[in-house]
C-alpha cells in the first residue's frame, strides 16, 4: 500500500483542523452564552421573587392600616400621638378640680424626655412629669379627683405616685376647711408621630 503524498494533504489537514478549532470555539462560546443566560434567569427569579415578596409585604400593611386607621385617628385625637399639649392637660387637671369640688391646686411641669427604652419598646415614646398640690378635705377627695382626671385626660396620663400629709394649720374635729394637702406626679405621654427609632 502506498500512502498518499503529504502535499496533497496538507491543505485537507490544514482546513479540519482549522475547522476544528472553529467548531471546539463555537462549542466553547455556546456554553458561556449558555451559563450566561442561566445566571441572568436566576438572576431575574430572584428579583421576581423579591418584588413578589415586597408586593405581599406592601399588602400586609396596607390590610393592617386598614384594620387599625380608626384606633389611630383616635390616638391623635386623643392627644397621645404627635406634640405634646401643655395647655390641655393644665386645664384638664384644673377642670377636674372644679369638678370635684375640690379648693385649687398648684402644678409644675418638667420638660419634655424620651421615655425609658424598656417601657418605649423602640418607639419614640416622649413623658412629661406634672406635680401637682393640692388641699383636701378628705382621703376620698383625691380618688375622686383622679378619677375625674382620667375621665376628661386629653392624652395618656399615668399616676406615678401620691402623697397625703396633714395640713400645719388644719382645724381639729368636723370643718370645711382642707386639713390635708395631696401631692400627686402624674406622667403624661405621648408619641412622636414621626419614624419609630
Amino acid at each position: 500500500m502506498t500512502l498518499p503524498p503529504m502535499a496533497a494533504l496538507r491543505g485537507p489537514l490544514v482546513l479540519l483542523v482549522v475547522v476544528s478549532i472553529a467548531a471546539a470555539s463555537g462549542v466553547l462560546w455556546s456554553l458561556q452564552l449558555d451559563a450566561r443566560a442561566r445566571a441572568s434567569l436566576e438572576s431575574q427569579h430572584a428579583a421576581l421573587a423579591a418584588a413578589e415578596a415586597r408586593q405581599r409585604q406592601g399588602q400586609h400593611e396596607a390590610r393592617m392600616i386598614e384594620t387599625h386607621i380608626q384606633a389611630y385617628r383616635a390616638l391623635i385625637a386623643r392627644g397621645f400621638i404627635g406634640e405634646e399639649n401643655r395647655l390641655a392637660w393644665i386645664e384638664a387637671v384644673q377642670l377636674a378640680n372644679r369638678e370635684t369640688g375640690l379648693y385649687g391646686l398648684t402644678y409644675t411641669l418638667s420638660p419634655r424626655a424620651p421615655a425609658p427604652a424598656t417601657l418605649a419598646a423602640g418607639l419614640p415614646l416622649q413623658l412629661t412629669r406634672m406635680n401637682v398640690k393640692m388641699p383636701l378635705l378628705v382621703e376620698t377627695d383625691l380618688t375622686r379627683f383622679l378619677d375625674a382626671l382620667q375621665a376628661r385626660s386629653p392624652g395618656v396620663v399615668r399616676v406615678e405616685r401620691c402623697t397625703l400629709a396633714q395640713l400645719a394649720n388644719a382645724a381639729t374635729g368636723l370643718s370645711t376647711e382642707p386639713a390635708l394637702e395631696a401631692e400627686c406626679e402624674l406622667v403624661w405621654y405621648t408619641l412622636s408621630s414621626g419614624e419609630t427609632k
